[in-house]
C-alpha cells in the first residue's frame, strides 16, 4: 500500500466513523431522549430553612408543552412519576401546551384531571409561560381547577403546620422584581420561567437563595464544544450553554416536552425533587 493509499484510507475510515455517529446520535435524538424523565435529587441544606420545614419535599417540573409531541403516553410517564415521588409542595414552571396543540375539549379535560388528582398536602403553585399566555383562559382555567396558585410578581410564605417558613417568590413574563419581598433572614425560592429574567440588575439586590426556571429546554438539542443548535428569546444571555456568574445559584432545567422538532440531544426531559434541610 503506497503512502498514498494510506491517507485516503485513513481519511475514509475517519468520514465513516464520523457517519456512523452522527447516524447514532440521530437515532439517540429521536428515539431515546425524548422518551426518558430523569429525577435530579437535590438536598437544600440552610440555616436559615426553619426546622419545621425539615425533610419537607418540593417537586419541580416545568415546560411539558403538551400537545403534537408531548402525547399522552410521555405525559402519563410524568403525572405518575411525580405521584410516586409524593412531594410535600409542587411548582409547575410554565408552558401547559405546546404552541401547536390544537386544545380540544379532551385534551383539556385530561390534563385537568391529572394535575386535580395529584394531592399535595402543602400546596400547589406555578407561573406562567409564554405559550401559557398566549391561551391565557384556557390555562388559567384548568390550572385553577386543579388548585394551583399562580404566581406573578409576589412573594408568598410556604409553611408547614407552623407560622415559620420560608418564601416563595415568583417574577412573571413582564417581571417586576420590585414587587417581590425577600429577607436575609429566611430562605427564599425565586421561580421564574425565562432565564434572562434572572439577569435583571434589581435581583443582585434581593437575598435570593435559589433561583428555577426553564423555557429553554436545556437547548433541546445540544453539541460538544458549540453548544446549543439555536438560540431563543428569553434564553439568549442565559443558557445551559452559556452561564454566568449571578449574585445567586440558580437552575436552568431542560423541562419535559419537545417543542419544533421532537429530538432532544444531551438535554434529557427532567424534573427536581427537592429536600429541604435546616443545619
Amino acid at each position: 500500500m503506497t503512502k498514498l493509499q494510506k491517507q485516503m484510507f485513513i481519511i475514509i475510515a475517519i468520514l465513516f466513523a464520523i457517519v456512523l455517529s452522527m447516524l447514532g446520535s440521530l437515532k439517540i435524538a429521536k428515539n431515546v431522549e425524548p422518551e426518558q424523565l430523569n429525577v435530579q435529587y437535590e438536598t437544600l441544606k440552610d440555616e436559615k430553612i426553619p426546622s419545621s420545614m425539615n425533610d419537607v419535599s418540593i417537586v419541580y417540573f416545568t415546560d411539558v408543552q403538551y400537545g403534537k409531541f408531548e402525547n399522552k403516553k410521555r405525559a402519563d410517564k410524568l403525572f405518575n412519576k411525580i405521584e410516586h415521588l409524593d412531594p410535600d409542595i409542587l411548582i409547575f414552571g410554565g408552558d401547559l401546551f405546546d404552541e401547536t396543540c390544537q386544545m380540544t375539549q379532551e385534551d383539556i379535560d385530561y390534563i385537568t384531571n391529572k394535575l386535580s388528582k395529584m394531592h399535595v398536602p402543602l400546596g400547589k403553585f406555578c407561573v406562567l409561560g409564554e405559550k401559557d399566555d398566549a391561551n391565557s383562559d384556557v390555562v388559567r382555567s384548568i390550572l385553577n381547577q386543579a388548585q394551583f396558585e399562580i404566581l406573578e410578581n409576589e412573594t408568598i410564605l410556604l409553611t408547614n403546620k407552623k407560622e415559620e417558613g420560608i418564601t416563595l417568590s415568583a417574577l412573571s413574563n413582564i417581571p417586576d422584581p420590585s414587587k417581590i419581598s425577600t429577607s436575609d433572614k429566611q430562605y427564599n425560592l425565586l421561580i421564574t420561567h425565562m432565564p434572562d429574567t434572572l439577569t435583571n440588575e434589581e435581583l443582585s439586590t434581593k437575598s435570593i437563595s435559589l433561583a428555577l426556571c426553564g423555557h429553554s429546554h436545556g437547548n433541546q438539542i445540544t453539541f460538544p464544544i458549540f453548544g446549543g443548535y439555536k438560540s431563543i428569546d428569553g434564553a439568549k444571555s442565559l443558557n445551559r450553554s452559556y452561564a454566568k456568574r449571578l449574585a445567586f445559584p440558580y437552575i436552568i432545567s431542560s423541562g419535559v416536552g419537545c417543542t419544533h422538532v421532537n429530538l432532544r440531544f444531551m438535554a434529557k426531559p427532567e424534573i427536581y425533587y427537592f429536600m429541604l434541610q435546616s443545619k
